[in-house]
C-alpha cells in the first residue's frame, strides 16, 4: 500500500459575482511557472504600443506644416531635406535624429548632416546632452535676412519693369509696323448683342452702313435703342440702299436720323461708334433663320479710320459693288 502525499494548496482571494471569496489552487511549481504571465514582456509591449500611438498622432498633427516644404525650398533656398527637417522640428519643438527621420521621411543617415547644415545657417540649435537632441530657431529670426533680401529684390525688379515699360511705350510709338488687335465672333457668339453694346456706348455719333435686310434686322432687334440714341443727342447717320422717298422704313427713320441711299451689294452690317470702336458683321442669305454669319470688332481708331474710309463715304458707291466680286 503506497503512501499518499498530501497536496499542497495555496490560498488567495478572488472575485465572484462582485463578492470577494477565498479560493485555492494547486501550487505545483512547474505548472505555475508555465502558466504565470510574463509581466516584464507585457510592460515592454505596452510601452511599445504607446510610442507607436504617439508617433502616429504626431504625424497626423504635423502633416499639414510639412506640406509647405516646396515653398521653403523656393523662397529660402534650402534643399528638400533641410526644409523638411526644419519644418518637422518646428512642429515637434525638439527631437532626436531618429524621431525626426520618422516624421519628415528623411533617411536617418542624412539627418545628422542636414542638421549640421541647419545649425550653420542659424535655423537649428543643438541641445547639450546624450543622446543628442535638437530644436528650431524662431522663424522670424531665422528668415528675417532672407525676407529682407526678397523684399529689396521685389522693389528693385518693380523699378526695372517700370523703366522697361516706359522704354517700350516710347519705342512703340516710333517704330513700324505696329500690331493691332481685332476680335472675331462667329454665329454662336451673340453678334447682334455686341452690335447693341457698341451702339449703347455711343456718346456723340453713330454711322451705320448695311443692306436693306441689315437695316430691318437692326431696327427690329432693338427699336428703342435707336430712339434712345436720338434722345441723348447722339448724331445717327444711316447708309443703305433704301430710298427714304419710297421705302416706309427708311422714311420713318428719316424723321429722326440722317438717312442716305448708297449702292451696296455686299451683305454686311457695319457700325462706327464715336470714331472709337466698330463692328463689321457678315449677313447670311437666310436673314430670317440665321441672319449673322460672323463678325469682327475692335476699339483701335486707326483700323476704324481705314475701314470707314473704304465703306462709309457715299461717293465711293461703285466700290461697294466691287466688294461683292
Amino acid at each position: 500500500m503506497g503512501i499518499e502525499h498530501p497536496i499542497k494548496r495555496r490560498y488567495g482571494v478572488t472575485s465572484k459575482k462582485g463578492k470577494k471569496v477565498t479560493s485555492f489552487r494547486n501550487t505545483n511549481s512547474g505548472k505555475f511557472q508555465r502558466e504565470r504571465p510574463n509581466l516584464t514582456e507585457h510592460l515592454r509591449n505596452k510601452s511599445r504600443n504607446r510610442k507607436r500611438t504617439l508617433s502616429s498622432r504626431d504625424k497626423q498633427e504635423y502633416s499639414d506644416i510639412l506640406t509647405i516644404w516646396p515653398k521653403i525650398v523656393e523662397y529660402a533656398g534650402l534643399s528638400e531635406y533641410e526644409a523638411k527637417v526644419y519644418l518637422s522640428l518646428l512642429g515637434l519643438g525638439s527631437s532626436g535624429a531618429r524621431r525626426l527621420s520618422l516624421h519628415c521621411h528623411v533617411p536617418r543617415t542624412k539627418v545628422y548632416g542636414t542638421l549640421k547644415k541647419l545649425i550653420d545657417y542659424g535655423l537649428v540649435v543643438e541641445i547639450p546632452g546624450v543622446p543628442k537632441s535638437f530644436t528650431r530657431a524662431s522663424p522670424d529670426d531665422a528668415f528675417s535676412a532672407v525676407l529682407n533680401i526678397v523684399k529689396k529684390k521685389a522693389i528693385d525688379f518693380t523699378d526695372i519693369v517700370k523703366a522697361l515699360t516706359e522704354t517700350h511705350e516710347t519705342v512703340k510709338n516710333e517704330t513700324s509696323p505696329k500690331q493691332k488687335v481685332v476680335w472675331y465672333l462667329d454665329k454662336d457668339d451673340g453678334i447682334m448683342g455686341k452690335c447693341h453694346e457698341i451702339l449703347s456706348q455711343s456718346e456723340e455719333s453713330v454711322c451705320i452702313l448695311t443692306t436693306a435686310d441689315g437695316l430691318s434686322l437692326l431696327f427690329n432687334s432693338a427699336p428703342r435703342l435707336l430712339d434712345q440714341l436720338q434722345e441723348r443727342g447722339v448724331d445717327v447717320t444711316l447708309y443703305s440702299p433704301l430710298d427714304p422717298m419710297r421705302n416706309p422704313l427708311a422714311r420713318e427713320l428719316a424723321y429722326l436720323f440722317v438717312v442716305e441711299k448708297v449702292e451696296i451689294s455686299t451683305q454686311i452690317l457695319f457700325v462706327n461708334s464715336d470714331h472709337k470702336r466698330f463692328i463689321l458683321a457678315e449677313l447670311t442669305e437666310d436673314i430670317h433663320e440665321n441672319p449673322l454669319k460672323s463678325a469682327i470688332f475692335s476699339d483701335d481708331a486707326i483700323l476704324l479710320a481705314l475701314i470707314s474710309l473704304l465703306l462709309i463715304d457715299g461717293k465711293k458707291a461703285p466700290l461697294m459693288k466691287a466688294l461683292s466680286i
